[in-house]
């Protein structure tokens, strides 16, 4: 079996949408990443996607692509890793030094670090927001207060930011953590 046919058998796009950081309402729409959208257009089903707005539709591999901005083949490598599908081509071990890792895998690494920390803070933000006025609030509860927004905002940048923005990102991350 091909990477293709192995990452669309193995990934539910629902899934793959919540990963990578992008909202959904009630009804499965999220705003299109292909046009610009005031009001949600693109619907997200198990298997695929289709924009009612601009009539565009794919799969997890096309929707992958678009948001990274890589090839059909990168996007594919880069659901393997990062749902951990075994497959026989450069799976990639999550051990690896960051300095040892090529750019698209230090763009995946903070990119994932991101959305790690903003699912975090979200999780935080429900299940320690106060249940009373005069509550006493809870730390993390507070963290999301402070932080959210602007791990938001940056993890914005490698969903809808430009390949510039995403680089430009990725420097300021190697020089203030010394990656």
């Amino acid at each position: 079996m091909n990477i293709f046919a192995n990452v669309k058998e193995q990934i539910n796009l629902i899934d793959v949408v919540h990963h990578y950081g992008v909202r959904l309402n009630r009804g499965r729409f999220a705003n299109c990443l292909y046009h610009p959208d005031r009001t949600p257009s693109m619907k997200m089903y198990s298997d695929h996607f289709h924009c009612y707005g601009c009539g565009k539709h794919g799969d997890i591999i096309t929707l992958t692509e678009k948001i990274f901005s890589l090839s059909p083949y990168a996007a594919a490598q880069k659901l393997s890793q990062d749902f951990r599908i075994a497959h026989n081509e450069n799976f990639i071990s999550s051990n690896t030094n960051i300095k040892q890792k090529s750019y698209a895998e230090k763009e995946n690494y903070v990119f994932k670090m991101l959305n790690e920390y903003c699912h975090f803070l979200e999780e935080c933000r429900e299940k320690y927001k106060p249940k009373a006025p005069h509550e006493t609030l809870h730390p993390l509860f507070v963290e999301n207060l402070m932080n959210y927004e602007q791990y938001n905002y940056y993890r914005d940048i490698f969903i809808t930011g430009t390949k510039e923005e995403r680089i430009h990102f990725i420097n300021y991350f190697n020089e203030k953590y010394d990656l």
